[in-house]
């Protein structure tokens, strides 16, 4: 949007000291200070703290669940822990 940090403040109703503390990484906004930027900017909490866009958080949850075969192709080395320690548990308490 281009605003000065004088236009800014205005906008959200700050003042200037509290938009330079936050752009020198001073004192951190207010939630309240977050939500009115959020909805000055139209953009989501989410995307203004971790700059990252709210698809891609909708895309993860859109995957489909992991099959048993994909789960045992990424993670076949528990196998071997879980199998080690049934061995051990079997051999130490028989």
């Amino acid at each position: 949007m281009k605003l000065t940090q004088a236009e800014l403040a205005k906008r959200i109703d700050v003042s200037e000291e509290k938009i330079n503390q936050w752009e020198q990484g001073g004192q951190p906004p207010t939630i309240e200070n977050l939500i009115d930027l959020s909805n000055l900017f139209e953009i989501s909490l989410d995307q203004l703290v971790r700059g990252k866009d709210q698809l891609e958080f909708e895309e993860l949850a859109a995957r489909p669940p992991m099959s048993v075969w994909d789960f045992l192709a990424r993670y076949w080395w528990l196998l071997f822990a879980v199998g080690g320690f049934l061995f051990w548990a079997f051999s130490r308490f028989s």
